[in-house]
């Protein structure tokens, strides 16, 4: 991988001028203290250009990725995560929007963008009363892309418990789980429910409830049952990316195809026999989170929604897939180091292809439960 030397050129004026601007704010230290963040603070709207004006706080992120910075300025909540994948994110991101699940707007700022500059140095100017905060910043905001993502105002899975949880896990809210299931079944994500296709425990920090207008104190109390829950958003997806070596992968993966298939075929089993064996470690992940058991009744539901995604997906088309991956691409002179076009062929195309064929087998074995999803 190589740096042309127009890179260069820009890379070096776009740094001369955020050190011109760091000198000068540092004149002028920030004189706001600033505060803890509020959960339920009000989302940022504009992504067209971000721009962070009065910041009042910045947050290092507690759990889950050590890039993920929530900073809440005058004109709202927002989350900049610093990560080696940003192509592969934001086709997830892509992707789960036009498979109709619901997700957070996602913008990568890049090295070259005088918003990047920008943002950077809003950041370090708003935490530059704060000597350590500063210092850390300072080293993880040397990166090439930002992430901005929407912040969601809202409740992490173990804040579902008690009473709270007869009234989040409605029809809708299951339905909504069985999709996202569906999906994380395409991308091969096994870092939020467990699943016998998987080996992993799960995540639940990796599905938000949105609250809507509460306060923080209101949220976090478990015997409050009285707010205005929203929808339920995915968040932080992992996929399976190509590896040079290819000849051990493609075993894994032709395994990971055939549980994919017999699970399909269990979950269309259940919805016939008015059962849901298939989904028992889901009903004990939910359980250990929230001490609340899903019936079967509710688990037929999120079963409805994982084969409902299934179809959508296969109706979807690897076409479709393909086509929005390179609607991602950057040209070559945006490309720090080739890394963001480097991530984005990793991407395993013909693995989704395969998946999607399997879909499509399912879909016509059982076609009289299709036809009513």
């Amino acid at each position: 991988m190589k740096q042309n030397k127009y890179i260069k050129n820009i890379h070096i004026k776009s740094k001369e001028m955020a050190e011109q601007q760091r000198e000068q704010q540092n004149e002028n230290k920030s004189q706001v203290q600033l505060q803890e963040f509020d959960y339920a603070a009000k989302p940022y709207q504009d992504f067209e250009f971000i721009k962070l004006k009065n910041i009042r706080s910045i947050k290092m992120s507690d759990s889950g990725s050590r890039g993920v910075i929530f900073i809440d300025s005058e004109q709202g909540a927002i989350v900049l995560k610093l990560s080696g994948q940003v192509g592969v994110e934001l086709f997830l991101n892509k992707l789960a929007l036009a498979l109709d699940i619901k997700t957070t707007q996602m913008k990568c700022l890049k090295w070259c963008d005088l918003e990047m500059q920008e943002v950077r140095n809003d950041i370090l100017y708003a935490a530059s009363n704060d000597e350590v905060l500063s210092h850390r910043l300072k080293q993880k905001l040397k990166v090439a892309y930002f992430e901005m993502i929407e912040y969601v105002p809202g409740l992490q899975l173990y804040c579902f418990q008690g009473e709270r949880a007869k009234i989040i896990f409605n029809q809708e809210r299951l339905f909504s789980l069985g999709k996202i299931i569906g999906f994380d079944i395409f991308i091969h994500n096994g870092d939020r429910f467990p699943l016998p296709i998987w080996r992993s425990v799960g995540n639940a920090y990796n599905i938000i409830l949105k609250v809507l207008g509460e306060n923080q104190q209101d949220m976090f109390n478990i015997k409050n049952t009285n707010l205005n829950f929203d929808c339920i958003y995915s968040i932080d997806p992992q996929t399976i990316l190509k590896q040079l070596d290819s000849s051990i992968q493609d075993k894994i993966l032709s395994a990971y195809i055939e549980k994919v298939q017999k699970f399909l075929q269990e979950l269309c089993d259940d919805i016939k026999k008015n059962e849901s064996q298939s989904l028992k470690t889901f009903q004990d992940f939910i359980l250990e989170h929230t001490l609340y058991k899903l019936n079967n009744n509710e688990l037929q539901i999120v079963i409805q929604g994982i084969l409902y995604q299934i179809k959508k997906i296969s109706q979807f088309g690897i076409e479709n897939v393909i086509k929005l991956k390179q609607q991602l691409y950057l040209p070559e002179h945006q490309d720090w180091m080739d890394s963001y076009n480097f991530c984005l062929n990793q991407i395993h195309i013909e693995f989704h292809s395969k998946l999607i064929q399997v879909f499509a087998e399912i879909i016509n074995t059982n076609t009289e439960i299709f036809q009513t999803l």
